[in-house]
């Protein structure tokens, strides 16, 4: 068995080439794939098996999440608590078929990284939305990989980042620990961050970046709308959207005018999971005739792309967590990273 702590997951996610992540890229796409096209044939036998996953919610308000999965080559199961006052911390396991522990590795940079990672299977693949001004909603780990991978991806193509949060502490940390280095990685973008406490004309700031916005990334719990669709009225034009903060139905990212502004079109990871978690989802009174699952779009021949914004909602699988945990573990091991354990 094979352990990947956090921090050394964390080496390899940050010293990834760019072939290596589209490789990556190329992978969940296939899952994605996979899945949909499974979860609409009642033919077959099923190789993935992605039940709903568990929470439990202390009183306290800590979250605990339990996400089992398996892809008939690997079993998995991902268990990830979302403290009410610090960072997400976790573990996912994968198993061989026979029950065996192949290796085990922390969950808390990887699950970001494989939710960015997931909004890249969409974003790379719009290529009629330019991808120049990108917008994107809070501080913590989400937003470092959106920024990352956007950045490792497109890097020909983004000239300004901005990043707004409602603190200013967490801006200056997240200046500190990432957006210093991305500075002198990619010299000709311009980051800039802006925090509500501290900015006095905080919604007009927000106004004016948002019309200009060509992508926008909401990664934030909050329980609102971020912004107004007037914002974006503004300066109409076409943009991407993704919605990756909000996982309970009492959250939410965005207004109904935005969500639906896809022609009532939204991508999501999975119909069932969306329906079943999305705040906005169910504040608009979504149903699945409104949604495309993104493996739907990917395969040959698939869904075409709605008129308006591209809005993507991603609420997380486990499978997702087995193909890019599985994935990174060969990786881990390729490099000579991480610490066997035999015997267990």
């Amino acid at each position: 068995m094979l352990l990947l702590p956090e921090k050394e997951a964390y080496q390899v996610l940050c010293d990834l080439s760019r072939s290596q992540c589209q490789r990556l890229v190329n992978t969940l796409a296939a899952t994605l794939i996979q899945y949909s096209t499974e979860r609409n044939d009642t033919t077959g036998d099923k190789l993935l098996h992605q039940p709903l996953r568990t929470p439990i919610v202390t009183k306290n308000n800590d979250t605990t999440l339990f996400m089992p999965c398996s892809d008939t080559t690997n079993t998995g199961i991902k268990v990830i608590t979302l403290p009410s006052k610090q960072d997400t911390v976790g573990v996912t396991l994968v198993f061989a078929p026979t029950g065996e522990v192949l290796g085990m590795l922390g969950a808390s940079q990887v699950t970001a990284f494989r939710t960015a990672l997931t909004t890249m299977c969409l974003f790379t693949r719009i290529v009629h939305i330019p991808k120049t001004q990108i917008v994107i909603f809070g501080s913590g780990k989400q937003v470092e990989w959106h920024i990352r991978l956007a950045l490792l991806l497109a890097q020909e193509e983004v000239e300004s980042v901005t990043i707004f949060n409602r603190g200013h502490e967490r801006l200056r940390q997240l200046e500190k620990d990432v957006i210093q280095s991305l500075r002198t990685l990619y010299p000709r973008v311009t980051f800039h961050l802006i925090a509500k406490e501290d900015t006095p004309d905080y919604q007009q700031a927000l106004q004016t970046h948002l019309a200009s916005a060509d992508a926008i990334f909401c990664c934030t719990p909050s329980t609102e709308p971020l912004f107004s669709s007037s914002y974006l009225e503004t300066r109409p034009k076409r943009r991407f959207i993704s919605l990756i903060g909000s996982y309970k139905p009492h959250m939410k990212e965005i207004d109904a005018n935005t969500l639906l502004s896809g022609g009532g079109q939204i991508f999501v990871d999975s119909r069932e999971a969306c329906l079943e978690e999305s705040g906005e989802l169910q504040d608009a009174k979504v149903t699945e005739e409104h949604l495309i699952e993104i493996g739907e779009y990917l395969v040959p021949g698939g869904s075409c792309i709605p008129e308006g914004n591209v809005v993507l909602k991603c609420v997380g699988m486990g499978i997702m967590d087995l193909t890019i945990g599985r994935a990174l573990l060969q990786l881990a091991s390729d490099l000579g990273l991480g610490m066997s354990v035999e015997g267990f």
